[in-house]
Protein backbone atom coordinates (compact mmCIF):
# COMPACT_ATOMS: atom_id res chain seq x y z
CA UNK A 1 0.00 0.00 0.00
CA UNK A 2 1.08 3.56 -0.62
CA UNK A 3 -0.25 6.69 1.02
CA UNK A 4 -3.35 8.38 -0.45
CA UNK A 5 -1.56 11.73 -0.13
CA UNK A 6 1.10 10.48 -2.51
CA UNK A 7 -1.53 9.87 -5.20
CA UNK A 8 -3.34 13.19 -4.67
CA UNK A 9 -0.46 15.29 -6.05
CA UNK A 10 -0.82 13.74 -9.51
CA UNK A 11 -3.31 15.18 -11.97
CA UNK A 12 -4.92 11.81 -12.74
CA UNK A 13 -5.97 11.39 -9.10
CA UNK A 14 -6.54 15.03 -8.08
CA UNK A 15 -10.33 15.00 -8.57
CA UNK A 16 -10.94 11.90 -6.44
CA UNK A 17 -12.37 12.09 -2.93
CA UNK A 18 -10.34 11.22 0.16
CA UNK A 19 -12.22 7.92 0.48
CA UNK A 20 -11.64 7.01 -3.19
CA UNK A 21 -7.92 7.80 -2.87
CA UNK A 22 -7.69 5.69 0.26
CA UNK A 23 -9.36 2.75 -1.49
CA UNK A 24 -7.02 3.01 -4.49
CA UNK A 25 -3.97 3.35 -2.26
CA UNK A 26 -4.92 0.04 -0.60
CA UNK A 27 -4.63 -1.80 -3.93
CA UNK A 28 -1.41 -0.04 -4.98
CA UNK A 29 2.26 -0.67 -4.42
CA UNK A 30 5.49 0.96 -5.49
CA UNK A 31 7.72 -1.01 -7.85
CA UNK A 32 11.06 -0.40 -9.55
CA UNK A 33 12.40 -1.59 -12.90
CA UNK A 34 15.96 -1.29 -14.24
CA UNK A 35 16.76 0.24 -17.62
CA UNK A 36 15.77 -2.07 -20.47
CA UNK A 37 13.15 -4.01 -18.49
CA UNK A 38 9.98 -4.90 -20.35
CA UNK A 39 7.28 -3.88 -17.89
CA UNK A 40 4.49 -5.53 -19.87
CA UNK A 41 4.05 -7.05 -23.32
CA UNK A 42 1.48 -6.23 -25.95
CA UNK A 43 -1.45 -8.67 -26.18
CA UNK A 44 -0.81 -9.97 -22.65
CA UNK A 45 -3.49 -9.74 -19.98
CA UNK A 46 -3.68 -6.15 -18.72
CA UNK A 47 -3.45 -6.50 -14.96
CA UNK A 48 -2.04 -3.15 -13.90
CA UNK A 49 -2.57 0.56 -14.27
CA UNK A 50 0.69 2.36 -13.56
CA UNK A 51 1.67 5.86 -12.59
CA UNK A 52 5.24 6.75 -13.53
CA UNK A 53 6.96 8.36 -10.53
CA UNK A 54 10.43 8.69 -12.00
CA UNK A 55 12.46 7.48 -14.95
CA UNK A 56 11.31 6.96 -18.50
CA UNK A 57 9.09 4.45 -20.27
CA UNK A 58 8.50 3.92 -23.96
CA UNK A 59 5.38 2.27 -25.29
CA UNK A 60 6.09 0.26 -28.42
CA UNK A 61 4.66 -2.34 -30.77
CA UNK A 62 6.69 -5.50 -30.93
CA UNK A 63 4.63 -7.24 -33.60
CA UNK A 64 1.91 -4.90 -34.79
CA UNK A 65 0.91 -7.01 -37.80
CA UNK A 66 1.64 -7.11 -41.51
CA UNK A 67 3.94 -4.35 -42.72
CA UNK A 68 4.83 -3.13 -39.23
CA UNK A 69 8.35 -2.37 -38.10
CA UNK A 70 9.54 -4.47 -35.18
CA UNK A 71 9.76 -2.47 -31.96
CA UNK A 72 8.28 0.73 -33.37
CA UNK A 73 7.84 3.30 -30.61
CA UNK A 74 4.33 4.61 -30.00
CA UNK A 75 5.25 7.28 -27.45
CA UNK A 76 7.28 8.07 -24.36
CA UNK A 77 5.75 8.23 -20.91
CA UNK A 78 7.01 10.95 -18.59
CA UNK A 79 6.90 11.12 -14.80
CA UNK A 80 3.42 11.98 -13.53
CA UNK A 81 1.68 10.17 -16.40
CA UNK A 82 -0.25 6.92 -16.29
CA UNK A 83 0.19 3.95 -18.58
CA UNK A 84 -1.37 0.52 -18.81
CA UNK A 85 -4.84 2.03 -19.36
CA UNK A 86 -5.86 -1.20 -21.12
CA UNK A 87 -6.30 -2.62 -17.61
CA UNK A 88 -9.51 -0.54 -17.42
CA UNK A 89 -10.81 -1.10 -20.97
CA UNK A 90 -12.23 -4.35 -22.35
CA UNK A 91 -10.94 -6.83 -23.41
CA UNK A 92 -8.25 -6.05 -20.79
CA UNK A 93 -5.19 -6.85 -22.93
CA UNK A 94 -2.28 -4.46 -23.38
CA UNK A 95 -2.32 -2.89 -26.84
CA UNK A 96 1.43 -2.13 -26.74
CA UNK A 97 4.50 -3.17 -24.81
CA UNK A 98 6.24 -0.97 -22.23
CA UNK A 99 9.98 -0.76 -21.63
CA UNK A 100 12.02 1.20 -19.09
CA UNK A 101 14.35 3.62 -20.91
CA UNK A 102 15.91 4.68 -17.58
CA UNK A 103 15.64 3.21 -14.08
CA UNK A 104 11.93 3.44 -13.26
CA UNK A 105 9.76 3.76 -10.17
CA UNK A 106 6.00 3.34 -10.57
CA UNK A 107 2.85 3.11 -8.53
CA UNK A 108 1.38 -0.21 -9.65
CA UNK A 109 -2.41 -0.35 -9.21
CA UNK A 110 -4.22 -3.69 -9.38
CA UNK A 111 -6.39 -3.34 -12.50
CA UNK A 112 -8.91 -6.07 -11.67
CA UNK A 113 -9.55 -4.62 -8.21
CA UNK A 114 -9.79 -1.10 -9.65
CA UNK A 115 -12.37 -2.28 -12.22
CA UNK A 116 -14.35 -3.97 -9.44
CA UNK A 117 -14.28 -0.79 -7.36
CA UNK A 118 -15.45 1.21 -10.39
CA UNK A 119 -18.33 -1.17 -11.05
CA UNK A 120 -19.44 -0.94 -7.42
CA UNK A 121 -19.05 2.84 -7.27
CA UNK A 122 -20.32 4.51 -10.44
CA UNK A 123 -19.07 7.93 -9.38
CA UNK A 124 -15.54 6.55 -9.09
CA UNK A 125 -15.87 4.74 -12.41
CA UNK A 126 -17.08 7.91 -14.10
CA UNK A 127 -14.17 10.00 -12.81
CA UNK A 128 -11.60 7.31 -13.66
CA UNK A 129 -12.85 6.84 -17.22
CA UNK A 130 -12.92 10.62 -17.80
CA UNK A 131 -9.36 10.81 -16.50
CA UNK A 132 -8.28 7.87 -18.68
CA UNK A 133 -9.83 9.53 -21.74
CA UNK A 134 -8.07 12.81 -20.95
CA UNK A 135 -4.72 11.02 -20.48
CA UNK A 136 -5.09 9.15 -23.77
CA UNK A 137 -6.05 12.32 -25.63
CA UNK A 138 -3.07 14.17 -24.17
CA UNK A 139 -0.80 11.33 -25.26
CA UNK A 140 -2.21 11.50 -28.80
CA UNK A 141 -1.29 15.17 -29.02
Amino acid sequence: MISPERLRVYRFFASLTDEQLKDIALISEEKSFPTGSVIFKENSKADNLMLLLEGGVELFYSNGGAGSVANSTVCSVVPGAIFGVSSLIKPYHYTSSARATKPVRVVDINGARLREMSENNQALGHVLMNNVAAAVLARLH
